[in-house]
């Protein structure tokens, strides 16, 4: 049995403007989400033949774009007021291992230095350090919290 390209185009396009705009809210975007969804399913048909279900296949791809259409029509003013700079600073570990990292080092390590307080009220104290050297100390309520706070402090003396 041959499948007609233009047949499952002109059967999908419909439904998959619907689901769109269904998802997002907004008709521009869903419009283009649909002709992204069946770009993909022209390009897919044309390199390796129709796929299994070219329903599923269009609409696992609605899916995914609805959703981060959605994301920027709802969030993207939220975002754009975004000062990139303090972004790092969200995640000291992550950021602090991420560049260990791309420079061959081995990742931190921390340290609990201290613990201070009765069990209710607790302080505690940790050092991190890279390749052996101790960049900074940092303190929290919590073992986490310790960790993050001697990890910004090391961001900020790296950048210095």
């Amino acid at each position: 049995m041959t499948v007609d390209l233009e047949r499952v185009l002109r059967d999908l396009a419909p439904r998959l403007y619907r689901y769109a705009i269904g998802r997002i809210g907004d008709a521009a975007l869903a419009e283009d989400v649909a002709q992204e969804c069946l770009t993909a399913l022209v390009q897919r048909w044309q390199r390796h033949g129709p796929p299994e279900s070219a329903e599923a296949f269009v609409f696992a791809i609605a899916r995914r774009r609805a959703f981060r259409a959605a994301v920027r029509r709802h969030f993207g003013p939220l975002l754009d007021d975004l000062d990139p700079a303090l972004l790092p600073l969200e995640e000291p570990k992550s950021t602090l291992q991420e560049w260990a990292q791309r420079r061959g080092l081995a990742l931190p390590a921390y340290r609990e230095i201290e613990v201070r307080g009765p069990a209710h009220a607790r302080l505690y104290i940790f050092e991190v350090a890279l390749d052996g050297e101790v960049l900074a100390r940092g303190e929290g309520s919590s073992k986490r919290a310790a960790q993050q706070d001697a990890a910004r402090h090391a961001l900020e003396r790296l950048e210095t």
